[in-house]
């Protein structure tokens, strides 16, 4: 399996908890966010991967890199977007 299939079931996974949690409550996540997030992804993951902190199987990679990161590095912050807000609503909800 690649991280692109991976990154595939979580983002659908994660879409799909996320719509189920917006209608029911009523909330929706902040596309604000989203911009500073992904560049302090690129920032902070650029760096551990350019000192060698984590490194991937390039054979599982689509070969789409910002600077020294994988493009499907981002869906980890694409997830977590979707899915903190959400939960965050669902949980608080009186």
């Amino acid at each position: 399996m690649t991280y692109g299939e991976l990154n595939l079931i979580f983002l659908l996974a994660a879409g799909l908890l996320t719509w189920i949690i917006k209608s029911r409550f009523n909330c929706f996540t902040t596309p604000a966010v989203l911009l500073p997030l992904l560049l302090m992804t690129a920032l902070f993951d650029n760096f551990i991967v350019a000192t060698g902190i984590v490194a991937y199987d390039e054979s599982k990679l689509l070969g789409i890199k910002i600077i020294t990161v994988p493009i499907e590095d981002f869906a980890y912050t694409l997830v977590a977007v979707l899915l903190v807000p959400a939960i965050w609503k669902a949980m608080n909800k009186k």
